[in-house]
């Protein structure tokens, strides 16, 4: 149980934070000796982060999705356009990750990989800057398309989610704290839907030893960290201090290079 917990601080710090948690999953069970049955034991931890914002943004995912029905009704909304946004973001992203399904995974299993893609994660917040005052009911289609795009190439281990999401709404014009926001509410249907597709590995776990209640823990631990994570996150933005996340990618991506052979 204890790797178990272990995972799920992992996965609950490093969701939210632009660091890719998928690259610190593979981290963590490479250097702890975890086996990897597929992708499940992911699927259930990024199931307690998606929680996570569930939780803390279930007031905007509630006026979404009043967007969302005002929009199918044709009736307006303020909240009907980025409702829209985020749809055809996970659209574009589910889309993406399903044509390109077998070469993903296969890199799932690459420790050196994840480094590598780490290090361009800290190139692109080093590159970020804010270049507009848009809230998050300015958000269009368009946007969505672009910032499904970069969610899709988020799914490449090591390169962080948030971060390349949060920098896409930023050169889109988004406030630096909008982008955050809308970057939080994009991650719900997505890992909500990747997680729930790699679940169908669930009777893989018979064999390794995991049991439901290890499983909870890790579950139960993300979600209390990753609900931590996005309230530090969302304080740091405000200060623009996500650059020093770039310093860490660098710092933590040749680490493991060194010690990975």
């Amino acid at each position: 149980m204890l790797n178990l917990v272990v995972l799920g601080l992992v996965q609950g710090l490093t969701e939210y934070l632009p660091v890719s948690s998928t690259a610190h999953l593979l981290f963590a069970e490479y250097f702890l000796g975890v086996a990897r049955p597929g992708l499940v034991l992911e699927a259930v931890l990024h199931l307690g982060t998606a929680a996570a914002a569930v939780i803390l943004f279930r007031r905007d995912l509630g006026r979404l999705a009043r967007g969302a029905m005002a929009w199918v009704a044709r009736r307006a909304d303020p909240y009907a356009a980025p409702a829209v946004a985020v749809v055809v973001a996970t659209a574009v992203t589910a889309a993406i990750g399903l044509a390109f399904e077998a070469p993903l995974e296969r890199l799932f299993t690459s420790v050196r990989g994840a480094a590598l893609q780490l290090l361009a994660t800290g190139a692109i917040l080093f590159w970020q800057r804010e270049r507009g005052r848009r809230g998050l009911t300015d958000a269009t289609p368009l946007d969505g398309v672009a910032l499904g795009v970069a969610q899709a190439i988020a799914i490449v281990p090591g390169i962080s989610r948030s971060g390349v999401t949060i920098v896409a709404g930023l050169a889109l014009g988004l406030h630096r704290a909008e982008a955050a926001r809308l970057s939080f509410l994009m991650a719900v249907p997505a890992i909500l839907g990747a997680s729930l597709f790699s679940l169908k590995d669930l009777p893989r776990l018979a064999g390794t030893g995991i049991r439901l209640a290890d499983l909870v823990a890790g579950f139960t631990v993300a979600t209390v960290v990753g609900m931590a994570a996005i309230a530090w996150l969302m304080h740091l933005v405000q200060r623009r201090r996500l650059a020093w996340f770039g310093v860490y990618c660098w710092a933590v991506g040749l680490a493991v290079l060194a010690a990975v052979r």
